[in-house]
């Protein structure tokens, strides 16, 4: 006979889980399946949340490239003498 080794699946690892927490004390009155869903719950949102800090950090990261390159844009001096900023505006917008 041949074996193969695999890893265990989502099945098999919620029965691990499940006897930690009948191993675990539980305050009296909570029920095993709900400080189970707590659990898997709280692992589930610091998931989320590692996600959304690494995609956020990515952001700052693209949103300072991005000053950078409008700051080295920029003018050096002050507009042009013919340079009319109310030609810009809407008639009567004052």
């Amino acid at each position: 006979m041949k074996f193969d080794v695999v890893e265990p699946s989502d099945e098999q690892a919620v029965l691990g889980e499940e006897e930690a927490a009948e191993a675990e004390e539980l305050p009296r009155g909570v029920h095993p399946k709900l400080a189970q869903a707590s659990r898997r719950m709280r692992a589930r949102v610091r998931d989320d949340l590692a996600t959304l800090h690494a995609s956020l950090g990515r952001l700052n990261e693209h949103v300072q490239i991005a000053q950078r390159r409008e700051l080295d844009d920029a003018p050096a001096g002050p507009p042009p003498t013919n340079f009319r900023a109310a030609a810009f505006s809407r008639p009567g917008a004052r």
